[in-house]
C-alpha cells in the first residue's frame, strides 16, 4: 500500500506556527507597499461532487495537494495561478457491467487554475482573502475499468470556474500559515457542469506562503 504524507504536511505546518509563536512580537511588521509576489503549496482534504465516482472508486473524499504562484497587478488585485492534484483508487471488491474487478481502477486527476485574488493591504498578523477564476481540469483513468465511456480511452476533461476563500496568520512579514476553502465546478469530457454531474467539488487545505519584494 503507498504510503500517505498527508498527515506529516499538515503536522508541520502546526508546527511552524508553534515554533513561531515566541518571537512574534519582537518582529517588526508590515509592509509599506502590497508585496509583488506570492507562492506557496498546501496540502487539503478534496471532495469530488461527481455522484457517480463511488460506483467505481473507494470514496469520493480524499487528499489533495497543490501549489500557487501571484503576481500583484493592481492594488490589493493579484493575477493567481494555481495547481492541484486528488487521486484515488478502485473498490477492493466489486465488478464492473463487463465483468472486470473494480480494484483495478485509478482516478487521477489534476487542474489548473487562472484567476484574480483581492487581498487587502498586509498590516495585520491574520487576514482574510478571496479569489475567483477559471479552472481547467485534466483526468486519467485505467482503460479497463471506468467512468468515462470506453471509446474515450478512459480519460476526459473539463473546464469550470472556482471560488476562493481564506484565512491566513503571519508569523513572520514574509510568511503565512492559511487556511482555505475551493470551491470549483468542472464538467465532463470537455464540458462545462455543476453539482453531480461536477468533476470538480469542495477542497479544505491548511498551506504556507512566502510574500516577496
Amino acid at each position: 500500500m503507498k504510503k500517505s504524507f498527508f498527515p506529516q504536511i499538515w503536522a508541520c505546518i502546526v508546527c511552524v506556527l508553534i515554533l513561531s509563536a515566541s518571537v512574534v512580537r519582537s518582529q517588526d511588521f508590515g509592509f509599506y507597499s502590497q508585496p509583488k509576489i506570492v507562492a506557496g503549496g498546501s496540502a487539503a482534504l478534496f471532495r469530488i461532487s461527481l455522484d457517480r465516482f463511488t460506483s467505481v472508486y473507494k470514496n469520493r473524499i480524499g487528499p489533495s495537494y497543490g501549489g500557487f504562484a501571484g503576481l500583484n497587478v493592481y492594488g490589493s488585485y493579484y493575477a493567481l495561478v494555481k495547481y492541484r492534484t486528488f487521486q484515488q483508487d478502485g473498490k477492493e471488491t466489486g465488478v464492473d457491467e463487463n465483468g472486470i474487478a473494480l480494484n483495478r481502477a485509478r482516478w487521477q486527476e489534476t487542474w489548473y487554475t487562472a484567476g484574480v485574488r483581492v487581498h487587502p493591504p498586509i498590516v495585520r498578523r491574520v487576514q482574510s482573502y478571496y479569489g475567483f477564476g477559471f479552472v481547467f481540469y485534466d483526468i486519467k483513468e485505467s482503460r479497463d475499468v471506468s467512468i468515462y465511456n470506453s471509446s474515450e480511452g478512459g480519460d476526459g476533461g473539463g473546464t469550470g470556474f472556482y471560488l476562493e476563500l481564506g484565512v491566513e496568520y503571519f508569523p513572520f512579514k514574509n510568511l503565512a500559515a492559511f487556511f482555505e476553502m475551493e470551491i470549483g465546478s468542472g464538467g465532463q469530457s470537455g464540458k462545462t457542469g455543476f453539482e453531480a454531474f461536477s468533476v470538480g467539488g469542495f477542497r479544505f487545505a491548511l498551506g504556507l506562503s512566502v510574500w516577496l519584494f
